[in-house]
């Protein structure tokens, strides 16, 4: 009978490297995917015709929230960069809410831009990150006269944090279904937001409030955290329903607030 033992030494030796091998393929992996995320999200233009509505609508979502932070130019074949049009998205967005929206902001033949922001942040926050962008796009696009900055959940309390900024020019704020009143994730997260009450502005600004009975996002909570008090504002109060019957909820408003705006 022959016995072999294996040294302490060997068994190290053998376990180094399958433990070397493993980290190899790891980090194979993890490099593979940080190369496929920077493909996907590297391009800063969205194709207008990657944006359909009924079966497609929410793969379209996907395709527009699926980005890296920052603005974003969407593709038209006839654009006028005097007048600017620029979409910010809200709280955990998947991005379906906007399709119609920016469509009907590319028809209108202006420039238009999607901002893809981080919504971990606070309002204060992201609004400032949102005014950098916004000069930077100014300083650098001189034909630029007017700006029309719509933000719609959250995104309407990020928008209407830049209203009291200087340097803007000529631009107007439309808050969508925003709760500028501190909720309570605000509370938790960001105690020294305080809401928009006395606001001061510096530019025109809209907001465009649902009904909260009828609002998904608002239904529950004991007040309706979309009115505010800014000296200055125009309200404008969704109807509870559309011309159909259908209910006019949180997502929905972007479509009902656009068909309304380009009206005029």
């Amino acid at each position: 009978m022959i016995f072999r033992f294996t040294s302490t030494k060997s068994r190290l030796f053998q376990f180094s490297q399958v433990l070397i091998s493993h980290i190899r393929i790891s980090l194979f992996f993890f490099i593979i995917a940080i190369v496929f995320q920077s493909e996907k999200l590297s391009s800063q233009t969205i194709n207008i015709d990657s944006l359909q509505l009924d079966d497609e609508i929410f793969s379209s979502g996907k395709y527009l929230i699926n980005r890296q932070y920052g603005l974003h130019s969407l593709d038209s074949s006839s654009e006028q960069i005097d007048t600017v049009f620029v979409a910010v998205h809200g709280f955990g967005s998947r991005g379906f809410e906007w399709v119609y929206a920016l469509r009907k902001m590319t028809a209108s033949n202006n420039k238009t831009y999607f901002y893809r922001w981080d919504w971990s942040q606070c309002p204060n926050q992201a609004s400032s990150t949102l005014y950098k962008q916004l000069r930077e796009l100014i300083i650098s696009n001189p034909q630029i006269k007017h700006i029309k900055l719509f933000g719609h959940s959250y995104g309407g309390n990020v928008v209407t944090g830049i209203s009291n900024k200087p340097n803007l020019g000529s631009i107007e704020i439309h808050s969508i279904a925003g709760a500028l009143m501190p909720i309570d994730r605000h509370r938790k997260q960001c105690p020294n937001f305080n809401g928009f009450e006395n606001y001061e502005l510096l530019y025109p600004h809209f907001q465009w409030r649902t009904v909260k009975d009828q609002d998904g996002a608002f239904r529950n909570m004991p007040f309706d955290p979309q009115i505010v008090n800014i000296d200055g504002s125009t309200v404008v109060n969704l109807p509870p329903v559309f011309e159909n019957g259908q209910r006019l909820g949180h997502n929905w408003s972007l479509k009902w607030v656009f068909d309304k705006y380009f009206e005029k």
